[in-house]
């Protein structure tokens, strides 16, 4: 898929989800959120008795709402301890952090946006934050110096829409996550059991991925369907 398309795609997807009502992106959160309580709940990951989740805090309008699963991560009757941790957007040149791209035309290394992700103690703490950014949404608070990746069991992904034939995500195109995956993979050499959550209306036929984007293991859908890639 060339970037034009890609761009064509985001345009539709932009006006799609648009068009889903407040009410209905309720409704398939808490679907989407019975479905991750029952993956966490049984992931056999490096302890049985805590769970690392990498997640995210949605934005306000045409996403999956994560208030629900993370309300439920925090509950205290939960049978294993959850270690939540959530992003910032951020950049090379802020955090010092390692840069992953360089100019085509130079070879050069430069400076390019990327996500920390922090580890966070409670929703009150979240609900203390203010949105902010170009997305308006709530971060994390600066950490000086910035944090590595950390360990991650589960990694709950947004994107702008999903193939669950082969796993294909696509997100807005700052290659946020794509870096993250890439600079988790460096110091990890592996990755999380990656699950990328969706409103039924951001399930597509074909998604073309590039070299650098990262296939999905897991894609769980509004309409309360779970797709288990190559399982």
């Amino acid at each position: 898929m060339s970037m034009a398309a890609k761009k064509v795609l985001r345009s539709h997807m932009r006006q799609v989800l648009k068009a889903v009502s407040g009410e209905d992106i309720r409704t398939q959160s808490q679907q989407i959120s019975q479905q991750l309580q029952s993956i966490i709940s049984d992931y056999k990951g490096s302890s049985p008795s805590t769970r690392n989740i990498g997640c995210f805090l949605s934005m306000e309008q045409g996403e999956v709402d994560t208030k629900y699963i993370l309300e439920w991560l925090f509950q205290d009757n939960n049978d294993f301890t959850s270690h939540v941790f959530l992003p910032r957007c951020t950049t090379t040149k802020q955090t010092g952090q390692v840069k992953l791209r360089t100019d085509l035309g130079t070879g050069h290394q430069i400076d390019h946006p990327h996500l920390t992700f922090h580890q966070v103690d409670s929703l009150n703490t979240i609900n203390s934050w203010s949105p902010q950014g170009k997305y308006q949404l709530r971060e994390p608070p600066l950490e000086t110096p910035s944090p590595l990746p950390p360990f991650m069991d589960i990694m709950i992904v947004p994107g702008v829409a999903f193939n669950v034939d082969n796993g294909a995500r696509m997100g807005w195109g700052a290659g946020y996550y794509d870096d993250f995956f890439k600079r988790y993979n460096l110091k990890y050499q592996s990755k999380p059991l990656l699950i990328g959550v969706a409103l039924k209306e951001q399930i597509v036929s074909n998604i073309e991925l590039e070299p650098h984007d990262q296939f999905m293991d897991c894609i769980v859908v509004g309409d309360g369907n779970v797709h288990w890639i190559n399982k």
